[in-house]
């Protein structure tokens, strides 16, 4: 939750930093990521204050993300598929193929699919009539892109053999019977408990590559930061130092 060791002034905050898992798919850590993400800006307000940050370089990174971003509007002009049907495909196909109830197979289609319309949403725009279907068609193009890595992410983790593990079950017609009173299509492959001590990394580029690998899970710190001391660091602001 808190700065990047590897990235200097990055905050991840919720999936990314890999809050959620096996044992914590909501509830708590959903609540942990908003505190943290509380604290997080209180930590950035107080400890990086300054501008240190080369102003030519940011204009120039902001110039190119601005043209890139006007570039593609420009062609939501003549798009043909409104913003709504391509939100609605997409979202069909992550809770088809991403949410609790998983196959392999299907992943498989869904992959492709999922890319095939990242092409085409950001090569043709999506069609929209009024300044508030701009900001969603905008939306489209994020959540486009990140739907089709988290389905890549999910495929890899059930290629490399994770089974059924937290609030997913992955499908598998030679696994175990989820229930008697189910059919036979209703069958789950086992968890495999040495992925416990793993932990799944994804990494995706703009032009639609991703890496996935597995890492070891990292010991929780160790650290004589319990309440009291905690707290008196935190009213005195010495959380903040250096």
């Amino acid at each position: 939750m808190w700065e990047s060791v590897n990235l200097k002034r990055l905050f991840p905050v919720g999936e990314v930093n890999g809050l959620y898992g096996a044992y914590r798919p909501g509830g708590s850590a959903l609540n942990s990521g908003q505190v943290g993400g509380f604290r997080a800006a209180e930590f950035i307000a107080n400890r990086y204050l300054a501008w240190d940050v080369d102003k030519k370089a940011a204009e120039r990174s902001a110039s190119a993300a601005a043209t890139d971003v006007l570039a593609w509007m420009d062609k939501c002009v003549d798009a043909k598929t409104d913003w709504r049907a391509e939100r609605e495909e997409l979202q069909e196909r992550m809770s088809r193929c991403g949410a609790h109830i998983r196959s392999g197979a299907e992943l498989e289609k869904a992959v492709a699919e999922a890319w095939k319309q990242w092409r085409r949403v950001n090569l043709a725009g999506c069609a929209c009539r009024t300044p508030e279907g701009l900001a969603e068609a905008l939306r489209n193009r994020q959540l486009c892109f990140a739907h089709a890595v988290y389905l890549e992410a999910i495929r890899f983790a059930l290629e490399s053999g994770v089974g059924s593990r937290g609030s997913a079950m992955t499908l598998d017609p030679r696994g175990a019977h989820v229930h008697e009173q189910l059919g036979d299509e209703w069958r789950m492959a086992p968890e495999d408990e040495s992925f416990k001590e793993k932990v799944q990394e994804t990494l995706a580029n703009v032009d639609g590559k991703v890496e996935n690998r597995w890492v070891r899970r990292r010991p929780l710190p160790d650290c004589d930061a319990w309440f009291e001391t905690g707290w008196a660091d935190f009213r005195n602001g010495d959380i903040y130092n250096p």
